[in-house]
């Protein structure tokens, strides 16, 4: 069983508490507050600098390093394949 639900927007801890939610291209915590965004395959944070990039496939961090893979991510996070499921676990989950 995983320890994430994600619906295609939000992210929730099983258990139903919120943890984050993408809102367009923003990728805002719990509260609200923006922390990334997606650009294409491409994961910023809230600076722009690019954190991380999603093939479709594999999950790489700024230097190229396979970091994960999508179906390692979604042993932890329940939901249907996407770079938005990617950054959810990426600033909620894997940091």
């Amino acid at each position: 069983m995983t320890e994430y639900l994600f619906d295609g927007k939000k992210l929730k801890k099983r258990s139903g508490q919120k943890q984050g939610e993408v809102d367009g291209n923003k990728v805002k915590s719990w509260n609200g507050e923006v922390v990334g965004e997606i650009a294409d395959s491409q994961i910023r944070d809230v600076q722009g600098k690019k954190v991380a990039e999603f093939d479709g496939k594999d999950i790489k961090d700024e230097t190229g390093k396979k970091i994960a893979t999508i179906e390692g991510v979604r042993k932890i996070v329940e939901g249907q394949k996407s770079v938005e499921l990617v950054a959810l676990w990426f600033f909620f989950v894997w940091k």
